[in-house]
C-alpha cells in the first residue's frame, strides 16, 4: 500500500476528528507565518533605525514585537491543544478500529497469530501512528502553505528577483533533500517494525515460557535468538540513521547558502539603487524565518517512515478476511436437534506450506437428538475437538453441514449461534480480574444467587467459602492463582450462566478428579436438564450414562450407540475402555 493510499485510509478511520485538525493546521500557519513576520520586523527595525528612515519610534517597534509575540504565543497553544486532541483521539479510534477488525477474525483467525506481536502492533505500531497525526499532518500542510505565501509576500514587498531566489532554496530543502534515500529508509522501517515485533513476541515467550527455559538450560539458545533479532534492528537502525544525517548535513548547508545568497542579491540591490536597506534588512529577516516551516519535513520525515510502516502492518492484520464470517442473508436459529452431515474438514496451513494439511475429519455424519446427551470419545487426534469446534462454528467444515433445528449453522449470524450455543474448552481463559467479573462475562445481569447456583452446580462452592474476598477475590494472569481443576469449573459456571439450549464440553474437565468430576457432572445434569449437551470426554468411565456414544477414530465415526450397546458388542468403545483401564495408576 502506497503512502497516499496509508494517508487516506487513515483519514477515512479517523474523519471524525478531521475539523480540530483544521484548526491545528489553520493556528499552525499562523504561528509560523507570525514568526517570519518577526524576523522580517526585525531585520526592518535595525536598517530603518539605522538609515534614520523610519516613521515609528522603538517603544512603538517593540509594542508590535511583544503584540505579535503574544498572538504567536496563543496561536502555539491553540495548535497543541487541536494537535494534542487530534492524536489522542485517533489513537483511540485506531485501537477500536483494530479490535473491531480483529474480532470476526477470532478465534480461527487469530489463533495461529503471535500473542507478543499481536501487543506489539496494538499497542507500540498504533502508538507510533501518533506521528502521522501529532507530527505529519499540519507539519507537511504547512511546509507548502507557508513558504509559498512566503514567497508571495517578499514579492510583493520587497522584490520579485529576492523571491525567485529564496524559492528555489526553500523547495531544495522542503522537497528534495527530505526525500533522498526514501525508498531504503522505507524499506528499513518496515524491517525495524517487524523486528521490534518478533522481539516483542520473543520476549512475551521467553517470560511466560522462564520454567521452562531455565529447566532445559534454554538460557543460551533462546539469547542467541535475541541477538539475532537485535542484529536486524541495529542493521535497519544503521541504514537510517545514515540518511538522517546526510539530509540534515546537506539541510543545514542549503540554509546558510540560500540565506547568504539571498543577502547578497539584496545587498546588489541596495548598490545598484533598485532596493532600499530597510528593504534589504526585510527581505533577509524573511528569509532567515522562511526555512524554518520547511526544516521542519526532514525531522519528520524519518519518524513518518516508522508511521507508515507501522499502518502497514496494524493494516495487515486488520485487511485479513474473516476465516468464519456472518452470512450476507442470516437465517433464523430455532434450537432443535444437531445433524452433521457428511462433513469432510482440514485445517489451511500457509500458502508457503510445502504439503496441503491432512484431513482431519472426513465423511462425518452424527445425529443428536435436541434435549440429549451426547458424548463424543477416540483416541487423541481422532477429530473429537475439531467436530466441537465446527458445532459451534470456530470452523467452518470444507465440505457438508452442520444443522440446528434444520438449518444450516453456516446461514445463521454468529451472535445467533452464540446465544443458542454456549461452551467450554479444555484450556479456558481467564481474565486477571475476580470471580465476578469472569462470570459475568457470559451473562452481565445475573444476580448474586445466580452465580451461587452455577458455582455450587460446579462444587466450587466449598472452596469459595474459604477465600476471604468471595466472588470479589482476584484469580491472576490467566487465572494462575487458581488450580487447573478449578479454572475449568469455572469455565464451566461460566457457560451454564448463558442458560443456553446447546451445551458444547470439549474436554472441560480433564483436570479434575473422578470424585469431584461425578459432583459437577451431577451439577450440570440438574441445572442444564433438558437442554442438549454435547460432550468430548477424555473419560469414558465419566459418560456412560450419556444418551449416545459417538466414537471416533481417525477422523472417521466408527461407533454410535448407548455405553450397554457399544460394551456388548465389544468393538472400538471396548477397546478404548480397555486401554484407558491399562493406562490407569495402580494404587
Amino acid at each position: 500500500m502506497t503512502r497516499w493510499k496509508l494517508s487516506l485510509r487513515l483519514l477515512s478511520i479517523t474523519r471524525r476528528v478531521l475539523a480540530p485538525l483544521a484548526l491545528s493546521i489553520a493556528a499552525r500557519i499562523v504561528f509560523l507565518l507570525i514568526g517570519i513576520g518577526l524576523f522580517a520586523l526585525g531585520g526592518w527595525a535595525v536598517a530603518s533605525l539605522a538609515t534614520g528612515t523610519s516613521a515609528w519610534s522603538i517603544p512603538f517597534i517593540i509594542a508590535c514585537a511583544v503584540s505579535l509575540s503574544l498572538l504567536k504565543g496563543a496561536a502555539r497553544y491553540l495548535e497543541q491543544f487541536a494537535g494534542h486532541f487530534v492524536a489522542f483521539h485517533s489513537l483511540a479510534m485506531l485501537r477500536n478500529y483494530f479490535y473491531d477488525q480483529l474480532e470476526p477474525q477470532a478465534p480461527a483467525g487469530t489463533d495461529r497469530l503471535d500473542s507478543g506481536d499481536i501487543m506489539n502492533r496494538v499497542t507500540k505500531d498504533i502508538d507510533r501512528v501518533e506521528v502521522f497525526f501529532a507530527h505529519t499532518l499540519a507539519p507537511v500542510t504547512t511546509a507548502f502553505i507557508v513558504p509559498v505565501l512566503t514567497v508571495v509576500w517578499m514579492g510583493s514587498v520587497v522584490s520579485w528577483t529576492t523571491a525567485v531566489v529564496l524559492a528555489p532554496f526553500l523547495l531544495t530543502v522542503g522537497v528534495v533533500i527530505p526525500f533522498l534515500g526514501s525508498g531504503l529508509t522505507a524499506r528499513a522501517a518496515r524491517e525495524l517494525r517487524e523486528a521490534r515485533g518478533a522481539i516483542a513476541a520473543h520476549v512475551t515467550d521467553s517470560v511466560q515460557g522462564v520454567r521452562e527455559v531455565l529447566a532445559f538450560g534454554a538460557q543460551g539458545r533462546r539469547e542467541a535468538e535475541m541477538d539475532q533479532i537485535e542484529a536486524r534492528i541495529d542493521a535497519s537502525l544503521g541504514t537510517q540513521g545514515r540518511w538522517i544525517a546526510l539530509r540534515r548535513g546537506l539541510n543545514q548547508a542549503a540554509v546558510g547558502i540560500g540565506i547568504v545568497t539571498v543577502a547578497m542579491v539584496a545587498g546588489s540591490g541596495v548598490h545598484a539603487g533598485t532596493l532600499t536597506l530597510p528593504q534589504a534588512g526585510l527581505a533577509i529577516g524573511i528569509a532567515l524565518g522562511a526555512f524554518g516551516p520547511v526544516l521542519a519535513v526532514e525531522e519528520f520525515a524519518a519518524d513518518l517512515d516508522q508511521a507508515f510502516a507501522s499502518a502497514a502492518r496494524v493494516f495487515a492484520i486488520t485487511d485479513r478476511a474473516p476465516v468464519v464470517a456472518d452470512p450476507a442473508d442470516p437465517k433464523p436459529l430455532t434450537p432443535g436437534d444437531i445433524d452433521i452431515t457428511g462433513v469432510s474438514f482440514a485445517y489451511p496451513t500457509d500458502e508457503t506450506a510445502p504439503a496441503p494439511a491432512p484431513t482431519v475429519l472426513e465423511g462425518v455424519n452424527i445425529h443428536i437428538p435436541a434435549g440429549t446427551h451426547a458424548a463424543i470419545v477416540g483416541a487423541s487426534g481422532s477429530g473429537k475437538s475439531t467436530l466441537a469446534s465446527l458445532i459451534t462454528r470456530t470452523w467452518d467444515p470444507a465440505s457438508g453441514a452442520v444443522s440446528i433445528g434444520g438449518t444450516n449453522i453456516a446461514d445463521v449470524s454468529l451472535h445467533d449461534l452464540r446465544t443458542v450455543v454456549a461452551s467450554a474448552p479444555q484450556r479456558p481463559y481467564l481474565f486477571n480480574d475476580t470471580l465476578r467479573a469472569n462470570l459475568l462475562l457470559a451473562a452481565p445481569q445475573a444476580s448474586e444467587e445466580d452465580l451461587e447456583r452455577a458455582l455450587e452446580a460446579v462444587d466450587l462452592t466449598d472452596w469459595l467459602a474459604t477465600e476471604k474476598e468471595g466472588l470479589d477475590t482476584v484469580v491472576g494472569d490467566m487465572g494462575e492463582r487458581l488450580s487447573g481443576g478449578q479454572r475449568q469449573r469455572l469455565a464451566l459456571a461460566r457457560a451454564l450462566l448463558r442458560d443456553a439450549p446447546i451445551y458444547v464440553f470439549d474436554e472441560a474437565t480433564s483436570q479434575v478428579d473422578p470424585a469431584t468430576e461425578a459432583r459437577v457432572r451431577e451439577g450440570i445434569a440438574r441445572v442444564a436438564k433438558g437442554r442438549t449437551i454435547v460432550e468430548i470426554a477424555h473419560r469414558i468411565s465419566a459418560v456412560r450414562d450419556a444418551d449416545q456414544i459417538i466414537v471416533m477414530d481417525a477422523g472417521r465415526v466408527v461407533e454410535v450407540g448407548t455405553y450397554a450397546e457399544l460394551h456388548e458388542r465389544g468393538g472400538a468403545l471396548a477397546a478404548l475402555e480397555a486401554r484407558e483401564n491399562t493406562d490407569q495408576p495402580s494404587a
